[in-house]
């Protein structure tokens, strides 16, 4: 799957609103890095994850918090805006791919690649810029990596790139030696 096919069309459309009004408010850099903030947020945190995908709580409890994680992050308001329009339409679920979406239109829009790289724990800044290197002399663009943690992966890293996959994990080599000894 790649990372577009994860993209609902609703969030690509909020992904496409935020950047035009950033543009306009030329606040694109700011709105970029709140998107990035907010998307490792839900990715690192399990119980954010669930209390954003969650039905049970309310668009009074859903503010407060997101209000305090934006305060914290120092957001700008647009950002704000946005979070604030997606717990009144009970979209709040969307707020990930929203920010995916985001950054793959602004990527685009300034000729870089958006690789999402899977791995079983997350890349720290050195690995990120190692793999950001390699990718972008392979590709001959400039590359920005995403990073997704998946830990069912066991080890290694699954890339996307565009609509190619290259899944280099443990778990699919696991899965590989599997069907060859059945196959014994």
């Amino acid at each position: 799957m790649s990372a577009q096919a994860s993209i609902s069309g609703v969030a690509m459309r909020y992904a496409r609103a935020l950047l035009e009004l950033a543009h306009e408010q030329k606040a694109v850099d700011a709105v970029a890095a709140d998107m990035v903030a907010l998307q490792e947020a839900i990715s690192e945190s399990e119980e954010l994850a669930r209390f954003v995908s969650s039905p049970l709580f309310g668009a009074q409890q859903q503010g407060a918090v997101f209000k305090a994680l934006l305060d914290k992050l120092k957001a700008h308001e647009l950002s704000r805006r946005l979070v604030e329009v997606l717990i009144a339409n009970g979209r709040l679920s969307l707020l990930a791919q929203v920010a995916r979406a985001f950054q793959a239109l602004l990527a685009r829009e300034r000729g870089e690649v958006s690789v999402r790289a899977i791995t079983a724990e997350p890349l720290g800044a050195a690995q990120r810029k190692k793999l950001e290197g390699a990718l972008a002399r392979a590709l001959g663009r400039k590359v920005e990596v995403d990073n997704e943690v998946n830990p069912e992966i066991i080890g290694g890293l699954v890339l996307h790139v565009g609509s190619r996959m290259v899944d280099a994990s443990v778990k699919r080599r696991l899965a590989s030696l599997q069907g060859m000894l059945k196959g014994v």
